[in-house]
């Protein structure tokens, strides 16, 4: 935790002169939470980003005066400072509707802030509540979130202000929303805000989503394709080339083809197995025997039920991407394939495993380019042998 109430835990210098620089306020900018310092002997303004989310590793500093970006790693500067020093500079006028819940009455607090532009960043954050709730309940947590992510903030939080961000301005700076923050934070004594560590590993999806885990004692064996029509499971040349040509339809249709494929080797080899695609898009169909779980949009309701589609199937599979993260978090075994990003392997999983061997045989990372019989292949040697292999390989831990 980091106290910016009543004392500015934040030391930094000034990127030109190296001097120590003094922290006069915080600024919430929306998606950064920022440290405003005073004039300095370069006569520059300068904002440094809270060691918080992914610029937890890195110094980020924007001179306001002299429109400059200062980074300890070029690739952070690149997609979080320049994004900061231009929402600085370009303000948004709208006055944000922000709904705020009081549970109970706190005077220490630990903000968590979730707010971000990418869906799995902001869920990521939203996860760090649970050790909040369990390591410091002498301070009340404050959650912020987006909408989207209201129906998932665990029970026990003193407050949640939800704001109408959405992620495509997720880098934008509302002053209305720091003015709300500021307000809000005379109310307390002290003010923690939380790391929001981009990656947590202490925490119960369940707690979160209110949606049991996949039960392997269950005898039906479902096994669901995450489904979605920005990334497709097809070659990804070929991907771009049609989306350059506005014909990304015929992508669409060879994607669904693929699924087909695979599930009917799956089918071949797993015969009882129930088949089902889930996930945003709807475009294309699929034969009766492959339950279409998708829609056009989620709201609570929709995901709340999909998580329960997630958690019903033995097996997920579906390209890499924030689009995995409940489905890995509920289902039983994964298959995330992969096209270039292979530099952000596991980020998109979220382990329910902590036996290295069995994590290995649940979790499978695979090149999308894989062929669907071989494909087929794997995913029906997981399904069928999985009982064998974990009585195997826990043979000597003690139930």
């Amino acid at each position: 935790m980091i106290e910016i109430k009543p004392e500015i835990q934040h030391k930094s210098n000034c990127p030109k002169s190296g001097t120590a620089m003094q922290p006069a306020k915080i600024l919430w900018q929306g998606m950064y939470i920022c440290v405003e310092f005073k004039s300095n002997d370069s006569g520059s303004e300068i904002i440094d980003v809270l060691r918080v989310g992914h610029g937890s590793h890195t110094s980020i500093q924007v001179d306001l005066t002299k429109k400059e970006v200062f980074s300890g790693n070029s690739y952070a500067g690149e997609w979080l400072g320049k994004p900061l020093l231009s929402s600085l500079q370009n303000p948004r006028s709208d006055r944000l509707e922000i709904v705020k819940e009081v549970f109970k009455p706190c005077q220490r607090v630990i903000i968590l802030n979730c707010i971000d532009f990418l869906y799995g960043h902001s869920l990521l954050k939203l996860l760090n509540a649970q050790r909040h709730l369990e390591s410091n309940p002498d301070c009340g947590l404050v959650v912020i979130v987006p909408k989207f992510l209201r129906w998932m903030v665990p029970d026990g939080v003193a407050e949640i202000w939800t704001v109408p961000i959405s992620l495509k301005n997720g880098r934008d700076y509302y002053p209305s929303f720091s003015e709300f923050v500021e307000e809000e934070m005379k109310r307390f004594e002290q003010v923690y805000v939380s790391e929001a560590y981009s990656h947590p590993s202490q925490f119960d999806i369940t707690q979160f989503t209110r949606v049991p885990k996949h039960n392997f004692e269950g005898e039906e064996i479902n096994i669901t394709f995450i489904w979605r029509e920005d990334r497709l499971f097809i070659n990804s040349l070929l991907f771009r080339v049609l989306r350059k040509l506005n014909l990304v339809s015929i992508g669409l249709a060879v994607q669904n083809w693929q699924v087909r494929r695979l599930f009917e080797g799956i089918r071949s080899r797993v015969p009882s197995a129930k088949f089902a695609v889930a996930g945003l898009g709807t475009k294309t169909d699929f034969p009766e025997w492959i339950e279409d779980c998708r829609v056009e949009m989620f709201n609570e309701k929709i995901e709340q039920e999909i998580c329960q589609i997630y958690a019903d199937s033995r097996l997920v599979i579906g390209l890499h991407g924030s689009n995995m993260l409940l489905p890995s978090a509920h289902a039983g075994m994964t298959i995330d394939l992969i096209d270039e990003r292979w530099g952000n392997f596991a980020q998109d999983i979220i382990y329910q495993e902590k036996n290295p061997k069995m994590a290995a045989f649940r979790y499978r990372f695979l090149p999308y380019q894989t062929n669907t019989d071989t494909l087929a292949f794997i995913a029906a040697v997981m399904v069928l042998t999985f009982d064998e292999f974990k009585l195997f390989m826990t043979a000597d831990v003690v139930n």
